[in-house]
């Protein structure tokens, strides 16, 4: 990590219980105050690398002047509150964010998921697995952060030896900020640009009814700078980002003309999506796959070349 050293940048990976097993959070300090940038979920394992990598830097709790936030997805979002009450620094994140952070893990919106989910045509059982799933995460993103200052594009933040510009890049979140240095080119990119993986597009039936158009123009926003490193959260620093992004563009061109392929007759979202994800996935990663065949879904009957019929449950969508 001696790239991200140079600009004062410290990472700590904390661990996640899934597939995708860690998140990378960061320190940086600006003159005897320390910044953190995204948190992990609100776990036992997470509060113990925390205050390992507290202790490897000799950092107070009261040494921590402020918690940046990339976006509320729970990997990011969960310990903000947490940490926020160890340290008491306020919480930094876009009005979106906030916003969509404290509705999507309550009982209204597990209430409303389930009713989604039926309506793209999944099997009761699995709902019900879902809604267990849903229940689960309740713990993992409590307490809510309660001092919490707005993140809007444009601002500027002083985060280790270099002054960062705010961007807002929506898709993979609604509310998304990837952080811009100018002078050497660095991106603080959060889950926007990542090397291994592609970012997950879904549609869960609220906010940004066509999230893969809102990502691709973000990427598009993005290619216009200059970019010599790009700091993630998850998966390796790396510096080749106009060819990462121009294989993401690629990769949702390609998708886009499988999931039309595979549209045959009439066939409800889970139906397209079990055409899409062959391999066994577990309850939480359903929720991915379902949520991404949406988002594709959603793009090509915005483009008009699917029709999506509401008139029965479960909903169907059919070539136009």
């Amino acid at each position: 990590m001696e790239q991200l050293k140079q600009y004062g940048i410290h990472q700590v990976t904390v661990p996640l219980p899934f597939r995708l097993n860690h998140v990378h959070c960061y320190l940086a300090r600006v003159e005897n105050k320390w910044t953190v940038i995204d948190t992990g979920l609100n776990r036992e394992e997470t509060k113990r690398t925390w205050q390992a990598a507290f202790r490897e830097y000799g950092i107070a709790p009261e040494d921590v002047g402020r918690i940046i936030l990339t976006h509320y997805h729970p990997d990011h979002f969960g310990y903000a509150g947490g940490l926020q009450k160890w340290t008491g620094a306020d919480v930094y994140i876009s009005e979106t964010a906030q916003d969509r952070g404290l509705y999507v893990w309550t009982e209204e919106n597990f209430e409303r998921n389930e009713q989604f989910y039926l309506a793209a045509g999944m099997p009761e059982e699995l709902v019900r697995k879902l809604r267990e799933n849903d229940d689960a995460f309740y713990g993992l993103v409590r307490p809510f952060p309660e001092q919490t200052q707005i993140i809007h594009e444009g601002d500027t933040y002083r985060i280790g030896e270099l002054t960062y510009e705010a961007i807002h890049t929506p898709g993979h979140a609604e509310g998304h900020m990837c952080f811009y240095n100018k002078e050497e080119k660095v991106l603080l990119a959060g889950d926007h640009l990542l090397k291994k993986i592609t970012p997950n597009i879904s549609y869960h039936g609220y906010g940004d009814p066509n999230p893969l158009r809102t990502y691709l123009a973000s990427l598009e926003k993005i290619k216009t700078l200059e970019i010599s490193l790009v700091v993630p959260g998850h998966g390796p620093v790396f510096t080749d980002a106009q060819e990462r992004i121009e294989e993401l563009l690629r990769h949702h061109e390609e998708r886009l003309a499988f999931v039309l392929e595979q549209v045959r007759g009439e066939m409800t979202a889970y139906q397209v999506s079990q055409q899409l994800f062959s391999r066994v996935l577990t309850v939480h990663e359903q929720r991915f796959a379902i949520g991404e065949t949406i988002a594709h879904l959603s793009y090509l009957e915005e483009k008009g070349e699917l029709e999506l019929c509401r008139d029965t449950t479960p909903y169907v969508y059919k070539r136009r």
